[in-house]
């Protein structure tokens, strides 16, 4: 299924040179690097990263999702998959921050969105949990939606973040973004050491340790 709507300017060009246009680059031992608004740090310009950051402004643009509820190249490891190496290529993030909407995955203009790539984002779409899952070479743009009944099914372009967020229709167990490193202030707070450094169970807590008799019974 074609998105048309959603290609105006990987079809037409419009809007192309502002989209990619980074404000701030450097050069450095002869490579060129750009700044990733997401991550906040520069990276190495090359083409599957220019293409994933203009997937990035692309989706903001057209869909008007804040900056705060992206990441890109989000390793498995850090939701959840210790043993994989692989990395989404991007995260749409609910608006709480710690859920995920959408998964996206960016190939390069010479790779068709055939069946091999729609398997390979659903695989990744499956274990994040995610509700959508998009896969876009620049030129062509396919979408899933996740259905309680069959699953992962084709669909049309969402028209925004806002309508996305509307409905959670993937009642299955969201996949919850990991404890990044506390700053000292964090650590200063006596509730937030208890909860994650004194045996409490919470969210982000597995249901098998949760059984196990790690802690007092009440």
């Amino acid at each position: 299924m074609r998105n048309s709507s959603c290609f105006l300017f990987f079809e037409r060009g419009i809007f192309m040179q502002k989209l990619l246009s980074f404000h701030r680059e450097y050069t450095f031992d002869g490579k060129k690097y750009f700044y990733d608004k997401c991550r906040k740090k520069y990276i190495l310009k090359t083409p599957e990263k220019i293409k994933r950051q203009t997937t990035v402004k692309f989706f903001r643009w057209k869909l008007h999702i804040p900056l705060r509820n992206i990441q890109t190249e989000v390793s498995m490891k850090r939701y959840g998959y210790p043993e994989r190496r692989d990395r989404a290529d991007i995260l749409i993030l609910r608006p709480d921050g710690n859920t995920i909407l959408a998964v996206v995955e960016c190939k390069a203009a010479y790779i068709p969105i055939d069946e091999k790539v729609i398997a390979q984002l659903l695989r990744y779409a499956e274990a994040l949990n995610s509700e959508f899952a998009f896969a876009t070479n620049g030129s062509d743009l396919r979408v899933f939606r996740f259905d309680q009944r069959s699953g992962y099914k084709e669909t049309e372009c969402p028209a925004s973040y806002k309508r996305m967020c509307r409905s959670n229709c993937n009642e299955t167990p969201q996949a919850m973004t990991l404890s990044s490193r506390p700053d000292l202030k964090t650590l200063e707070n006596i509730t937030y050491v208890r909860r994650h450094y004194d045996s409490y169970i919470g969210r982000q807590t597995r249901e098998h340790l949760k059984k196990k008799r790690y802690w007092p019974q009440q």
